[in-house]
């Protein structure tokens, strides 16, 4: 924590809130896990994300400003899958200034709490109708890697639309 307490310090002094997230702060941390931090300004140069070197650890920051978190995570939330959203529910509260990283921190515990949206039946239609023209194309196609390519989209959109039900 300490390290990504000074990379914040290094690349943004003046940061309202900041959380430490991902991999590092749980069971599954490996030698190969890096800082996902987010970083929470008043302002510009937000938003961005950024890839950085501190000392030994490679460091993701996402950095964001009040309103853009909320609109990534809102976007991100219709699309069933919000990185930024886990890291702030889940993640280390490295500190807080002004009370933005509590009600961030509360927010994203409501919104993971409330489970992903509800998906329409024509969204679910809409994907079991392109699994079906997929196993067409694999059954039609005679090309090796075409057909890699063709099982590897097959297993993805699967798997998609099996951790929607």
């Amino acid at each position: 924590m300490d390290a990504a307490r000074a990379a914040i310090k290094e690349h943004h002094p003046d940061a309202r809130a900041a959380f430490l997230g991902g991999s590092v702060v749980t069971d599954r941390r490996t030698a190969m896990s890096d800082l996902d931090i987010v970083v929470l300004l008043h302002g510009p140069p937000a938003p961005y994300r950024a890839s950085v070197q501190h000392g030994e650890w490679p460091v993701e920051m996402f950095v964001h400003t009040e309103a853009t978190w909320h609109a990534f995570v809102e976007r991100e939330v219709r699309k069933r899958r919000s990185p930024l959203l886990w890291m702030c529910a889940d993640g280390i509260l490295l500190f807080d200034h002004d009370g933005v990283g509590a009600y961030v921190a509360a927010e994203a515990r409501k919104l993971t709490a409330a489970g992903p949206p509800t998906v329409s039946a024509e969204e679910i239609d809409d994907r079991r109708y392109a699994i079906t023209d997929l196993l067409d194309d694999l059954a039609g196609s005679e090309d090796q890697s075409e057909r890699l390519f063709i099982a590897t989209e097959l297993v993805r959109r699967t798997s998609e639309l099996a951790s929607w039900r």
